[in-house]
């Protein structure tokens, strides 16, 4: 079976190229296309780098850069959020194990990488991610916990004494002097 042409970004790779963020090398891989592919068209189109940046460590080209976090956003439960979406991509590979199989047995030729793929989506590496899953959901709320017992009655001792009633702090002897 052929293998299918995909259209080249040329535009993509055009902006990634001046921006000089990324080595050519890099550009190459990110978009699938040889590097003397992407030289080769640089030259004919008269395309120029920027200056490099002293050191920038990017996986991705520029426009894709992912937004930093908020510092609003509470960690424990972005955590909780991100383990969630695993474990539905977890059930649905799980679900459909029999389509993947088949569907990797008759599309891949390599057989190095058909056993590869075959593998990942074995029963015993679907457990053990699940396992996984499970470990960093138990961290993630045990770090989101309340301090301990002690902190927790603290704190229900004070809020009783906030709110008043037989529990709250008594206040100090009024003195009353008439001085007249």
């Amino acid at each position: 079976m052929a293998k299918e042409n995909k259209p080249i970004d040329w535009a993509g790779i055009e902006k990634d190229y001046r921006a000089g963020a990324m080595s050519v090398r890099d550009i190459a891989r990110w978009y699938g296309v040889s590097h003397t592919g992407i030289n080769k068209k640089a030259k004919a189109d008269g395309w120029v780098r920027d200056a490099k940046p002293k050191h920038i460590d990017r996986s991705e080209p520029v426009e894709r850069v992912a937004k930093p976090v908020e510092p609003t956003v509470d960690l424990s439960e972005k955590g909780k959020l991100l383990a969630g979406r695993m474990m539905d991509e977890l059930d649905a590979v799980t679900s459909l194990h029999g389509e993947l199989e088949d569907m990797i047995c008759d599309e891949e030729s390599d057989p190095r990488r058909r056993q590869a793929l075959l593998k990942a989506i074995s029963l015993g590496e679907r457990a053990k991610t699940l396992k996984d899953l499970s470990a960093t959901l138990k961290t993630l709320t045990e770090s989101a916990a309340p301090a301990g017992k002690k902190a927790a009655r603290k704190d229900a001792a004070a809020a009783a004494a906030a709110g008043g009633g037989k529990f709250a702090q008594r206040p100090g002897p009024k003195l009353v002097v008439d001085n007249k």
